[in-house]
């Protein structure tokens, strides 16, 4: 072969040679030159991979526990909370303390030398009887309320988990049924203009042309009314989220 080259050409091919041999690998790039490309595609496709069902599932169960509903439950909590921290300090309100000073011990105040009053001074307490049986029905009632009102939280955030994954899943039922009726659209179209063409050639009467116009306009129907009926839903999902769907499942 390299007979032949110098036997043609031999400047050219002492160049080629010398250039085959400092760069070997323009021979394997010009062999395969879109493997690198490839590689790259690959690469960019894998990171642009879409989140598992279970992760954007989780992720809008967490969107929704963000939600004003939940966050009124939480408020509800904390204000048993305080009632239940009040009703056990409400006995300080019943308490009375009284004093009373003797007034001849006050200073400047002209006494007999003998003369002494006791006692000199005087403090009481009153203790009402009846707090002995209001405090603890009131502390227990209380209690019960922060316990009622964790359950409400509780139940409320299962209500909400059940919703949103609902929702959720109609979405996807939803997005799998148009994407089948997107091929029976598509079919019913190229049975359409396949009629339309044999209507204008004189081959197909009126009555099959309008057979075929209304099938298509059938799915055409169905294939909106799917389309709004995931536009209901997908609002009702970013109405609990807080955020548009797209951006959680992108």
């Amino acid at each position: 072969m390299l007979s032949l080259m110098d036997s043609i050409c031999p400047k050219k091919g002492k160049l080629v040679i010398a250039l085959l041999l400092i760069f070997p690998s323009i021979k394997l790039f010009a062999q395969h030159p879109t493997t690198s490309r490839r590689r790259d595609d690959s690469t960019f496709l894998v990171r642009r991979t879409a989140p598992s069902d279970s992760v954007i599932q989780s992720r809008l169960v967490i969107l929704a526990l963000q939600g004003p509903r939940y966050a009124a439950a939480t408020h509800q909590v904390n204000a048993a909370s305080q009632q239940l921290n009040t009703a056990k300090r409400s006995w300080l309100n019943l308490l009375a303390i009284s004093a009373n000073f003797n007034e001849f011990d006050l200073p400047g105040h002209s006494q007999q030398s003998n003369q002494y009053l006791y006692p000199k001074y005087l403090l009481g307490i009153t203790i009402p009887v009846g707090l002995f049986f209001e405090m603890g029905p009131q502390i227990k009632t209380a209690r019960e309320t922060v316990s009622v009102t964790r359950s409400n939280q509780e139940d409320l955030a299962r209500t909400i988990r059940m919703q949103v994954l609902s929702q959720y899943a109609s979405y996807k039922n939803y997005s799998a049924l148009i994407g089948l009726e997107n091929t029976i659209l598509v079919d019913q179209q190229a049975a359409m203009n396949q009629m339309e063409k044999k209507f204008q050639d004189g081959s197909a009467s009126i009555e099959q042309y309008n057979t075929a116009n209304k099938a298509y306009t059938d799915e055409r129907v169905k294939m909106l009314n799917l389309q709004l009926s995931q536009d209901l839903v997908r609002f009702d999902i970013e109405r609990m989220i807080g955020v548009s769907l797209d951006s959680v499942i992108k």
